[in-house]
Formats: structure tokens, C-alpha cells, sequence
């Protein structure tokens, strides 16, 4: 198992403080990590900071959907749509532990409209150029009931497929790919400035845990920093030209048994505006969302107002009688570092494109943001591209071909994983969800709970997540606080549990 801990972020500062890079990369969200495990993949040497926890941001807090976004056909936006299909694919492939096939409804009694709907799938799977994680079809009000049995009324619809992962240990195993192929990288480290005068050299950075500040040099500095984008650029004089309009999305997470459904479905927003509120299983829960509103306040902890939690509620409601606000166990926030232009004007946030952009300036300073979860590798890709052009001597990009924590079929991975819990006298579900959640490292959480069986009870009484998967946060992923533990690494909050009630064993 590759070591990613207190310690290994402790040696990692060490070296940052002492050594030049090539490329030192700003922002552990899931773009940074791809920007860091592309760069260190082609022989660059790479360091990577981030001034708060792996995902904490937007990577941490999108819909958990990895899809073609077929929504972007409807603004004519086929050249994002394709790349998205094509990128999705190619996660199912490196990562099938994480990046998993959920079935999704679309509903709608009038025949007319589901015409329209299958024509628009019809396009959507050619765009995807083979590359389908499942054919579309239309689907009997009978079925309807079947897969999702809370439903209150009788419709037809028609059913795809997209993808779900959680985006927030998607990105912990880019970022442990990355440390895999030679990058440096550390969490909870703020940069305070850019180094150089007329040419960015790298950055003042200031370990959050001691307090300690030093300084990291490096030929190209990259800003990732997503919602933050602008700030940072601000450091550097000389540096503009992008203009950031800030998206709020929000979901919330519904009891066990308070929306009965076996599949995701797509349904109408409460303000009937054209966009959809996705409804997705997760674990025993349900979690709805999500909004697109323009926002303006605090970009590191956007809240979950009434209005937003009102136009879920009303929308989840509207097909699944009895719903209420009490229902509601957990919620999130997150914010898209969407691209404006200044003739967007009063451009809703959700007609923006979702499109990445690259600005460069001052000398040596990179800036990426926009863009999506889906697509993070080839903004990565995008971006290393232009800086080994610049720098020169590094080889092609390598990420199509380096697995994300699994190697093999996840199938193939259940099947050993389930005689070996079933000899430690755990349920065959234990194997899956170490499969799911660890990729190739359920042999280490065997191996622990092996050594210690009270590792593999739950963490918290009634709730899925293990004792083992909290001993894993800290050894395998680098979570140094609580909080890295129980929002991101383990879901816990997500699942209801109170940060403050803390875990019951540790």
C-alpha cells in the first residue's frame, strides 16, 4: 500500500523548502491532483499545495455524477458534450472501483416529449463515439413503479445511464497517483504570495498545522485553484483577463426510506426553468440536487439557504408524496468557477458554458479554471501540454493508460475480497465496499481489521461506514483533522452524523 500520511506530507514540506521543481502546482482539487499526477507522469518534477484538504472545494461538493452532460446539447455545445463522453469512458476504465453505472429516469406521461427525449439520447450515445455505458430505452409505467416504488403516480419515461463516483475520493486517488509517479504534495499548506519580479518563480507557502512559512521555487507556478482562481492571479502583478461568475449548487440528503428509489431519475426544477434536479441513491440514503444560482458571498463555506433547500424540497415533493423538511438528514453547497464574459450580461449562470479556459501571465504563471469534474484529465492534459512546451524536455501525456487505484475488474477484485472477509466472518457487502472504497488496498483493510476485528464494526452505531476506512483516512490519504475525516474521507456527515458527536471508535 503507498504510504500517504502526516508523515509522508512532513517529508514532502521538507523537500518543497529545499528543492527547485519544474512545476509547482496551486489547489488539491480534482483539477490540481490531475494537473500534478499528468505533469510527474511525464518525467516533470512536481510539487503540489493546497490550503485546505484535498476536494474541500467545488471537487468535493458537485453532484457526485460523472456524465456526458447532456443537458450542453440544448446550447449547441456538441465539442464539450463528445469530450465529456469520451473522458467518462475513460474513467469507467482507469477507475471502475469508483466510477460506477447508475440507471436514470426521465419521466413524462406525454408521449410527445419522451420522443423528444430519446431523439436527444439517440445524438447523445452517437456522440459518445462507442464509448456507451448503456443504450437508452423507453420504459412501461409498470417498470417505473419497479425501480422506483415511492413514486406517486402512474408515468412512462425512458431510462440511460450515466455514471456516479464520490468526487472527493476520486480525487484523493488522483492525488495519491500523482505522489505514485513523483510529485510532492501536501494539504493544508496556503500560499501567501508568488515569488519573482516580472516573471512568477514560485511561492510563499504557510503550513497551516505549524504555522511555519517557506518558500518553493519552481520554472512554472500553475494556479488550480478553481473558485479562488482570481485571487490567487492577484498575487502576481501583470496577471488578468479572466472574469469569474461563481454558480451555487446545492443538495440535500434524505433519511433512509424517506425517498423510496432503486435509480437516479431526473426531474423538473421547481422553478420551471428548463433545468433538471437529479434524485440519486447513495448508500441507504437519497441525496436531490442540484440548484445553479449566482453567488457573491463567502467562497469558502457558501451556505444552504432556505430558498435553496425550498426548491429541492418542493421539486423531490412533487413525485414523492409526504417528503418534508424533516426528511432532511444532511446538506452541501458547493460553488462552479464558471467563465463570464462581459457581455454575458444577465446570462442565467446555468446557460454558462462549462468549458475550461487557460490564461498565462505574468511569465510562468498558468492560470486553469473552469471546466468540470467529468473533464478534469484533459483540462489537465490541456494545461501540461502548454507548460512542457515551454519548458521543454518532458514526454506525452501517460494519463489515458494509469489506473486510479484498481488494477483489473472491480468484479474480479469483489470475488477475492469476499473469501477473505467471509474467513474473518464478515457479510459479502464488507467485501464490496472495501472493493468499492480502496481499489487494490482492500488487501491493507483486511489485513487490518485481521489484526484488529473491532476495525471492522461500524465507526458510528447505524451507519455503513467502518472502523477500518477511518484508520485508512489517516495512513492512506493524508487526512490530518476531523474534519478531513468525517466530510471527505468517510461521508460521514453526508450520511447525517454530526462533526461535533465525532466517531465512536478511532
Amino acid at each position: 500500500m503507498l504510504t500517504f500520511s502526516a508523515q509522508t506530507r512532513t517529508a514532502g514540506l521538507t523537500r518543497m523548502a529545499e528543492d527547485p521543481f519544474d512545476v509547482l502546482v496551486i489547489g488539491g482539487g480534482i483539477t490540481g491532483a490531475g494537473i500534478a499526477l499528468d505533469a510527474a507522469a511525464r518525467g516533470l518534477s512536481v510539487a503540489l499545495v493546497e490550503k485546505d484538504d484535498f476536494a474541500a472545494g467545488t471537487s468535493g461538493r458537485s453532484s457526485r455524477l460523472v456524465h456526458g452532460g447532456l443537458r450542453y446539447l440544448e446550447h449547441g455545445e456538441f465539442g464539450l458534450v463528445r469530450e465529456s463522453l469520451r473522458e467518462r469512458g475513460i474513467l469507467f476504465r482507469l477507475a471502475p472501483h469508483l466510477v460506477r453505472p447508475v440507471p436514470l429516469y426521465v419521466l413524462d406521461a406525454d408521449w410527445r416529449r419522451r420522443a423528444r427525449y430519446r431523439a436527444g439520447l439517440t445524438a447523445y450515445e452517437m456522440l459518445a463515439a462507442g464509448r456507451n455505458i448503456g443504450y437508452h430505452k423507453a420504459v412501461s409505467a409498470g417498470q417505473v413503479a419497479a425501480a422506483i416504488p415511492g413514486f406517486g403516480g402512474r408515468s412512462r419515461g425512458v431510462r440511460y445511464f450515466e455514471c456516479q463516483t464520490d468526487d472527493a475520493r476520486l480525487t484523493i486517488e488522483v492525488a495519491r497517483a500523482a505522489q505514485a509517479a513523483g510529485a510532492v504534495l501536501a494539504n493544508h499548506a496556503r500560499v501567501t504570495g508568488l515569488l519573482g519580479d516580472g516573471r512568477v518563480t514560485g511561492a510563499a507557502v504557510t503550513d497551516e498545522i505549524t504555522g511555519q512559512g517557506f518558500e518553493v521555487r519552481a520554472r512554472a507556478v500553475v494556479n488550480a485553484t478553481g473558485i479562488w482562481a482570481e485571487r490567487v492571479a492577484a498575487l502576481a502583478p501583470g496577471s488578468g483577463g479572466m472574469r469569474l461568475r461563481p454558480s451555487k449548487g446545492v443538495h440535500l440528503v434524505f433519511a433512509p426510506g424517506a425517498v423510496r428509489t432503486t435509480a437516479a431519475l431526473a426531474v423538473p426544477s421547481a422553478e420551471h426553468d428548463g433545468r433538471y434536479i437529479f434524485v440519486v441513491p447513495w448508500e441507504d440514503r437519497v441525496y436531490a440536487g442540484t440548484t445553479d444560482t449566482p453567488y457573491q458571498g463567502d467562497l469558502d463555506d457558501p451556505p444552504v439557504g432556505e430558498a435553496d433547500r425550498d426548491s429541492i424540497l418542493t421539486a423531490v415533493a412533487g413525485l414523492f408524496p409526504g417528503v418534508t423538511g424533516r426528511d432532511v438528514v444532511a446538506s452541501w453547497a458547493g460553488l462552479r468557477p464558471l467563465l463570464g464574459q462581459e457581455s454575458d450580461g444577465d446570462t442565467a449562470s446555468s446557460d454558462l458554458s462549462r468549458k475550461h479556459a487557460i490564461f498565462t501571465g505574468p511569465f510562468g504563471l498558468y492560470t486553469i479554471t473552469g471546466g468540470k469534474l467529468t473533464t478534469y484529465r484533459a483540462m489537465a492534459e490541456d494545461l501540461v501540454d502548454r507548460v512542457a512546451a515551454d519548458l521543454g524536455g518532458a514526454g506525452p501525456c501517460r494519463t489515458r493508460q494509469i489506473p486510479l487505484g484498481l488494477h483489473g475488474p472491480a468484479a474480479a477484485a469483489v470475488r477475492l475480497a469476499v473469501d477473505e472477509v467471509r474467513r474473518l466472518g464478515l457479510p459479502p457487502r464488507t467485501a464490496v465496499r472495501l472493493v468499492q472504497r480502496y481499489g487494490d488496498d482492500w488487501r491493507q483493510a483486511v489485513r487490518l481489521i485481521d489484526a484488529d476485528r473491532i476495525l471492522g464494526e461500524p465507526a458510528v452505531d447505524g451507519l455503513p461506514v467502518l472502523g477500518v476506512e477511518v484508520a485508512l483516512a489517516r495512513e492512506r490519504e493524508m487526512a490530518l483533522t476531523d474534519e478531513d475525516i468525517y466530510v471527505r474521507r468517510t461521508r460521514l456527515t453526508t450520511l447525517g452524523l454530526t462533526p461535533s458527536a465525532g466517531s465512536r471508535r478511532e
